[in-house]
C-alpha cells in the first residue's frame, strides 16, 4: 500500500512525486513514456520541453521553499543568468531583455524613444504589481485554508488588486502599438494562458518582472534537470514505474490502478491518488468533466487554443548573428493583438556547449503553437508548418538554409507527437482571468483523488507548473 500513487509525465507530476517523498511517504510515480526527454542524433542534442528557468536562484521564491527538493551540482544546477534573459526580434526592432531593469528600460526607450513617459511608468508598476503578487504566492503555498477563509483573503486583497490590475493598463495614444505587441509576445512566451486582453491579469506583473528577476539557463537544459530530479526522487526511496500502460483505476475504497508493465500486469493499490490533467487517458479512465464540482466547476470553462510544434536543427555557428541571444521571440509582422499564431520561439545551445551540439556548430529548436494538436494533424500539414517556421526565421537569419547542418523534419514531427503529454498547450478562459494566480484548484469530487499540471496555474508558466506539484502534494498530506 503506498501512501500516493501519482500518474503523469509532465513537470508537475514529477514535482508532486519529489515533494510526497522528501515528506516522508511511500510513493510511487507512474509514467506510461519513458524518462527520457531528449533526441540525440548526429551529435546533437535535442531537448523536448526548450524553455528557460525562473524562480530557482538563491533567495527566490522556490529556492525558498522548496531548495532540498531540487537538485544540485554543476551538472544539473542552473549556472547562470542569462544576459540577456531572452530577446523579442520584429521587422525593424530587435529589444534585449536584460536582467538589470535600468538596462532593459534603457533598451525599450532606444527602440520606442515616443514612449519613454509611459514605458518608465509601465515598468514601476510591473516591479510593483509583481512583488505583490509574489507575496500573495507565497502566502497561499504556506498558508492554505478552508474555503471560506479563503474568500474571505480574496476580499481583503481585492482593493489591492483592483489598483494593480488598473496600474497594469497601457496608456496608448495609438503610438505604441509595437511596444504593446513586444510585451504581449513576452507573456505568451512565458506564460500557458492566453493574454490577448488589456488590462493584463495580475500575474501578467510577475511574468513580465521575471527578466529582472533572473532568468536561468542549465547545462544540458530542461532533459538534465529533470533527469537530476528523477533521481533525487529514486535515491529517497519513491518508486519508478515508466514505459507502463494503465488499463484500469477504481477509486473506492483505496485507489487501485492496473497497469501493464515489460509484458506484465501488476496491481498498484494507494490511499491518495494524484494525476496529471495532461494525462492523455484522464477523461477515459477518470471522466473529469462529470465528477469535478464547486472548484473546479470552471474546468469546463478552460479549453485548448494552442499545441507546441517544436522545428528542431543543426546549423553551423558562422549563420548565427554575433549579438543573438540563446533564447529569442520571433515577432511576425501584424498590428492586431499578439496571439500564438505570430510567434516562432527559438530555443539555442551555448557557444562551446559540446554536450548538445558538434564543435563549431549550435542546436536550434524553434516552436510554434498550432490551432490543432501534432497528433490530430497529418504528415504534410506540419511539413507545411516546419517550412513556415524556416521562412519567417530567413529574415532575420538570411543565410539560414546554407547554414543547416541538421534537419530531419520527419523526425520533428514524431517527437512533437511524442512529447504532447509533456509540455504545456496554451488555454483560454471564457473570460478574461482578473488574478490569473490560479486556474483550478486541485480538488475533485473524490476525496482520495487530486489534479495537477500547468492548467491549474496557468497564468504562472514555468512556476506555476511547480506550483501545481508542490500544491497537489500537500493537499493530498492533509487530507490522509
Amino acid at each position: 500500500m503506498y501512501d500516493a500513487l501519482i500518474i503523469g509525465r509532465d513537470l508537475s507530476s514529477l514535482i508532486a512525486a519529489l515533494t510526497c517523498v522528501r515528506e516522508g511517504r511511500k510513493t510511487v510515480l507512474v509514467m506510461e513514456g519513458t524518462p527520457e526527454n531528449v533526441y540525440r542524433e548526429a551529435g546533437y542534442a535535442f531537448a523536448f520541453d526548450p524553455r528557460p528557468f525562473s524562480g530557482l536562484a538563491d533567495r527566490q521564491l522556490f529556492s525558498r521553499e522548496i531548495g532540498d527538493i531540487l537538485p544540485s551540482g554543476d551538472d544539473i544546477s542552473p549556472s547562470g543568468v542569462l544576459d540577456p534573459a531572452f530577446q523579442v526580434i520584429l521587422p525593424g526592432h530587435r529589444v534585449d531583455f536584460f536582467p538589470d531593469r535600468e538596462r532593459l528600460i534603457g533598451d525599450l526607450i532606444r527602440e520606442f524613444p515616443e514612449q519613454e513617459r509611459e514605458i518608465k511608468r509601465f515598468y514601476r508598476a510591473v516591479s510593483k504589481v509583481g512583488n505583490l503578487v509574489e507575496r500573495w504566492i507565497a502566502e497561499d503555498k504556506t498558508e492554505r485554508l478552508g474555503w471560506a477563509a479563503e474568500i474571505l483573503r480574496s476580499l481583503a486583497r481585492l482593493p489591492a488588486a483592483i489598483a494593480g490590475r488598473f496600474s497594469l493598463l497601457l496608456r496608448d495614444d495609438g503610438k505604441g502599438v509595437v511596444f504593446r505587441r513586444v510585451l504581449e509576445a513576452q507573456l505568451n512566451f512565458l506564460s500557458h494562458l492566453e493574454m490577448d486582453s488589456h488590462p493584463f491579469p495580475l500575474s501578467a506583473a510577475y511574468l513580465l518582472s521575471l527578466p529582472m528577476r533572473g532568468l536561468f539557463y542549465c547545462r544540458g537544459g530542461m532533459t538534465a534537470w529533470t533527469a537530476g530530479l528523477h533521481r533525487v526522487f529514486t535515491d529517497h526511496g519513491g518508486i519508478l514505474k515508466h514505459g507502463c500502460s494503465i488499463i484500469r483505476i477504481k477509486t473506492e475504497p483505496d485507489i487501485t490502478v492496473d497497469l501493464k508493465c515489460e509484458g506484465s500486469s501488476s496491481t498498484l493499490r494507494g490511499r491518495k491518488l494524484i494525476v496529471s490533467a495532461q494525462w492523455e487517458k484522464l477523461e477515459l479512465l477518470l471522466p473529469v468533466r462529470k465528477v469535478l464540482p464547486g472548484p473546479n466547476r470552471r474546468f469546463t470553462t478552460i479549453r485548448s487554443v494552442a499545441y507546441p510544434f517544436c522545428l528542431h536543427m543543426g546549423v553551423h555557428e558562422g549563420g548565427v548573428p554575433d549579438k543573438m541571444g540563446s533564447d529569442v521571440i520571433v515577432l511576425r509582422n501584424g498590428n492586431g493583438p499578439v496571439t500564438h499564431r505570430d510567434l516562432v520561439f527559438l530555443q539555442m545551445s551555448l557557444p562551446g556547449e559540446i554536450d548538445r551540439a558538434p564543435e563549431g556548430r549550435r542546436a536550434i529548436s524553434a516552436t510554434v503553437y498550432l490551432s490543432d494538436s501534432p497528433l490530430c494533424l497529418n504528415d504534410q500539414e506540419l511539413k507545411d508548418a516546419a517550412m513556415d517556421i524556416i521562412n519567417s526565421l530567413e529574415e532575420f537569419l538570411p543565410f539560414l538554409r546554407e547554414s543547416i547542418d541538421y534537419l530531419r523534419v520527419d523526425q520533428s514531427i514524431f517527437l512533437s507527437r511524442r512529447y504532447q503529454e509533456i509540455v504545456n498547450r496554451k488555454y483560454r478562459t471564457r473570460r478574461g482571468p482578473f488574478f490569473g494566480i490560479r486556474t483550478l484548484s486541485p480538488k475533485t469530487q473524490l476525496p482520495n483523488v487530486l489534479l495537477t499540471g500547468g492548467i491549474l496555474r496557468a497564468g504562472l508558466g514555468f512556476e506555476g507548473e511547480i506550483i501545481a506539484g508542490i500544491d497537489s502534494a500537500f493537499r493530498s498530506e492533509q487530507g490522509s
